[in-house]
């Protein structure tokens, strides 16, 4: 006689769950018949019946009430087994500046996902310091920071161009002196990549510090500068929008735009997984 089946304990356990044969029918996607075979098969090779037969369902007797935790059991192990040979879902877990976090890698992160729906991501949006920190300890798998960065243990690679325009509200800019000395300005804190490409490019035009109101967010900065807090400069990107409605204007002169590169850093011991591998395909799709 035939050996049981996985797909007769199947059978069984569904029948068992649900009362009836119809309706275990259409949890495992198979016909009445079908199913009646299947469980019929089962009874047979253990020799006994599992179900007494009430009207037109079937209720469990002793025999079957017994079976159903060895049944279960039984495919609680086969869907064990199975997973072993699953790929795993993908895991990648980013640390991203401000800009980077908040405009330019959201829909970088729908395309992932949209790609790979199983993958689970983890972003953490901080400064360049705090990236770097999180990446040296090996606390995420790769960063994406708009500041300079220099380290033994990192490996730092141009991903793309991002511009800080110089900006503020219309109010601000009519009643701006000549002379930038005396324009009062919003910055990020030091330690931010912004701030620190703002520093090195203006070099000894860099205001002095009771001049600077400082701010340790880049969605802090934009929103100050809408409501006429002073000068400051902002990724081209972050205030499009606006800039085309007036609530900002740019602020003519020297220093107007720079042009800042934003990197990709990983940590050199750091062997890139299926993940990382992946978004990082998506980034390279992304640069202009």
């Amino acid at each position: 006689m035939n050996e049981t089946t996985l797909k007769q304990w199947r059978l069984f356990l569904a029948v068992a769950e649900t009362g009836s044969v119809a309706a275990a029918a259409e949890r495992v996607a198979l016909t009445q018949p079908a199913v009646s075979q299947g469980l019929a098969q089962l009874e047979q090779r253990l020799d006994a019946r599992l179900f007494d037969r009430v009207g037109r369902g079937l209720v469990l007797n002793d025999r079957g009430r017994a079976l159903i935790p060895e049944a279960r059991a039984l495919l609680t192990q086969l869907s064990r087994c199975e997973r072993l040979f699953q790929s795993p879902p993908l895991e990648v877990m980013l640390a991203a500046t401000h800009t980077l976090g908040n405009y330019y890698l959201p829909p970088l992160l729908s395309t992932f996902r949209q790609r790979h729906p199983r993958a689970r991501v983890r972003m953490d949006v901080v400064n360049t310091r705090q990236a770097v920190a999180l990446l040296l300890e090996l606390k995420v798998d790769l960063a994406l920071v708009e500041g300079p960065v220099s380290h033994a243990l990192l490996r730092v690679r141009h991903w793309r161009d991002d511009v800080l325009l110089r900006v503020a509200a219309p109010s601000v800019v009519e009643a701006l002196k000549a002379d930038p000395a005396y324009w009062p300005w919003v910055m990020r804190e030091p330690g931010s990549g912004t701030r620190a490409v703002i520093e090195r490019s203006l070099g000894t035009d860099f205001p002095e510090p009771q001049r600077i109101l400082e701010l340790g967010a880049g969605e802090a900065v934009r929103q100050a500068l809408m409501a006429g807090a002073g000068v400051g400069y902002v990724s081209e990107t972050s205030v499009s929008a606006a800039l085309a409605d007036g609530r900002l204007c740019p602020v003519p002169g020297p220093h107007q735009r720079l042009v800042r590169p934003l990197y990709w850093v990983r940590h050199a011991r750091h062997e890139p997984g299926a993940g990382e591998t992946a978004l990082g395909a998506v980034l390279r799709e992304a640069v202009p």
